[in-house]
């Protein structure tokens, strides 16, 4: 049985290479990621995955039974579940809208703070943050 590495196109080729060419192309890859650009990104991009941990996508992506919705008896339905050892799908994308807002407004707040070269804008920015807060 042998092990085949497919998942990474180009990981069989930095396995095989040299040590030395191997810390140039890693060094290549980290000067990259240096630039101001993918910083934004990355700090995004981890923005995004505590507030999914924080909505509780994990106990979503985990649970043995899943549900989206409750359906009642009456011909109602619930997104939010009165018992503290579920969650909807439902639940999980509200929260995490919720969540994604609150910082959008801390994000206003934070470039209205920096920035009040214009009072208008700057007024406006503060009002919209205090909103999604």
């Amino acid at each position: 049985m042998s092990l085949s590495i497919t998942f990474l196109p180009g990981l069989r080729e930095l396995l095989g290479m040299s040590y030395r060419r191997r810390q140039t192309a890693l060094n290549k890859l980290v000067r990259g990621i240096r630039s101001e650009t993918a910083e934004r990104i990355v700090v995004i991009l981890l923005i995004i995955a505590v507030i999914a941990f924080l909505s509780g996508a994990v106990y979503s992506f985990s649970t043995s039974r899943p549900i989206s919705m409750i359906f009642l008896p009456g011909g109602g339905m619930r997104i939010f579940v009165w018992d503290l050892n579920m969650q909807t799908h439902a639940e999980t994308i509200v929260v995490f809208i919720y969540y994604a807002l609150g910082a959008g407004g801390l994000f206003l707040y934070a470039r209205a703070v920096s920035r009040p070269s214009d009072p208008r804008t700057t007024k406006y920015m503060l009002f919209f943050s205090f909103l999604l807060i």
